[in-house]
C-alpha cells in the first residue's frame, strides 16, 4: 500500500506549529497523548483573518501552543470561525475555548452537534446518571474503577473545554466559501455520525478527517451515543463519493501526512474491512459478546480507551454480519447478548 501512496512535503511541521501549503492553506500539527502522538488541524486564510478547521484537544500543552508560537504565526490576524469535522474531542476540544477567545462561532453538523452535546453538555436529569455504563455491559464490557471513567464520558469531559455558546449548523452542501475559494462540504458516516470532510475542487484539496487516514485505519464502532447502527455499511457507502472526486485531490488528513493517491487508500480500506468481515466469521465457534470478540480480534493488553474502542469495533462488525443474515443475536436472561452463526435453512420440499 506504501508505494500507492505519495507524500509531497518532505516534512510535517513540528507539534505546535505550523507550515503554509498552497492555496492560502496553512497545516497545524498539534500534540496528543498516546500512539496518535498528533493531530493535524487547518488554517485557511480568509479576508482579515484565518477560518480554522478543527482545534486540538483541550490540554496545557495545546493551550500553550494555541497562546505562544501560533498566536505568533497568525500576527495581528485573527480567526474568523471555527469548524469542527466532528465531535470527537482532538476534533473539538478547544473549539469553545478558542471561539471565547476569538469572539468567533463555531460550525458543525447537527448530528456531531448533537452528539458533542451529549458528552460535554450538562447531564441530562432525565437519564440515568449510569446509562452508558449499562449499554457497554449489555455487550459484555463490565465496568470496573480503571474503566469507569472511559465508560461514563468522563475522560471525554476532561479534555474538552465546553459547548460553544455559538454553536451553529453546517451540512452537506451548503455554501461555504473561505477566502474566495468555494469549498464543499461532504457528509462521511462510519466514523461516526455527521462527520464533515471539505473539498476544494479549484485547488485540488480534501480536508478528509479521520474517514481517510494514509497509514492507520479509523475506529468504526458502535456506542451508547450513536444513532448509525450500521456504521461499517456506512463508511464503506461513503467511499463511492470519495472515489468520484475528480481530478483526484490531495488530501489533507487529521492523521499523518498529507498525501496523493486517494483512491488507492480507499481501496485498501474497503478490502481491509472485508477481510476483517471474513476473519470475524472464522473466529466464531459458538456464541461470542462482543467483549469476547475484542479479545480474539485485538492484541493486548489494551488500555481503557482502545480497550472500548475494540469492543465498539467488535460490536460494529458483528452487527454488519447479522445484517448480512450471517449471524444472528441472542440476549440470554443476566448476560450480555451474543452473536453465533445461522443456521442454513433445509431445501424446501415443496414442488
Amino acid at each position: 500500500m506504501a508505494k500507492a501512496l505519495s507524500y509531497p512535503l518532505e516534512s510535517p511541521p513540528k507539534p505546535g506549529e505550523a507550515i503554509a501549503l498552497a492555496g492560502g492553506v496553512h497545516w497545524v500539527r498539534l500534540p496528543l497523548p498516546g500512539g496518535l502522538a498528533h493531530i493535524n488541524v487547518w488554517l485557511i486564510e480568509d479576508g482579515a483573518g484565518f477560518t480554522l478547521i478543527d482545534t486540538g484537544m483541550d490540554l496545557p500543552e495545546v493551550r500553550v501552543a494555541w497562546a505562544g508560537p501560533l498566536a505568533g504565526y497568525l500576527g495581528n490576524r485573527k480567526l474568523t470561525r471555527i469548524i469542527c469535522t466532528h465531535h470527537h474531542p482532538d476534533h473539538v476540544g478547544l473549539a469553545a475555548w478558542l471561539a471565547e477567545l476569538h469572539g468567533v462561532p463555531v460550525y458543525m453538523s447537527r448530528a456531531e452537534s448533537r452528539l458533542l452535546r451529549e458528552f460535554a453538555g450538562p447531564e441530562d436529569a432525565t437519564r440515568p446518571a449510569d446509562w452508558r455504563v449499562e449499554a457497554f455491559a449489555r455487550d459484555g464490557l463490565e465496568s470496573t474503577e480503571r474503566l469507569r471513567p472511559t465508560l461514563a464520558g468522563e475522560n471525554f469531559r476532561s479534555v474538552v473545554s465546553g459547548v460553544p455558546r455559538d454553536l451553529r449548523p453546517l451540512e452537506a452542501g451548503d455554501a461555504l466559501e473561505i477566502g474566495g475559494q468555494r469549498w464543499v462540504p461532504l457528509e462521511a458516516k462510519g466514523h461516526t455520525d455527521g462527520q464533515l470532510l471539505f473539498h476544494a475542487p479549484a485547488l485540488g484539496l480534501l480536508i478528509s478527517g479521520d474517514q481517510v487516514l494514509p497509514r492507520i485505519t479509523s475506529n468504526i464502532g458502535i456506542y451508547p451515543e450513536r444513532a448509525d447502527l450500521r456504521p461499517l455499511a456506512s463508511f464503506l457507502a461513503s467511499f463511492r463519493a470519495l472515489a468520484a472526486l475528480d481530478p483526484e485531490p490531495t488530501v489533507l488528513p487529521s492523521h499523518g501526512d498529507v498525501f496523493v493517491g486517494l483512491r488507492a487508500r480507499l481501496e485498501y480500506l474497503d478490502t481491509h474491512h472485508r477481510a476483517t468481515l471474513e476473519r470475524v466469521l472464522t473466529l466464531i465457534e459458538g456464541p461470542v459478546s462482543a467483549r469476547e470478540l475484542a479479545d480474539r480480534l485485538f492484541r493486548s493488553p489494551l488500555d481503557s480507551m482502545n480497550l472500548v474502542l475494540a469492543v465498539g469495533e467488535s460490536l460494529a462488525h458483528l452487527e454488519h454480519l447479522a445484517g448480512a443474515g450471517e449471524l444472528e443475536a441472542i440476549e440470554p436472561p443476566g448476560g450480555p447478548r451474543r452473536y453465533q452463526r445461522t443456521v442454513p435453512r433445509a431445501p424446501s420440499r415443496t414442488a
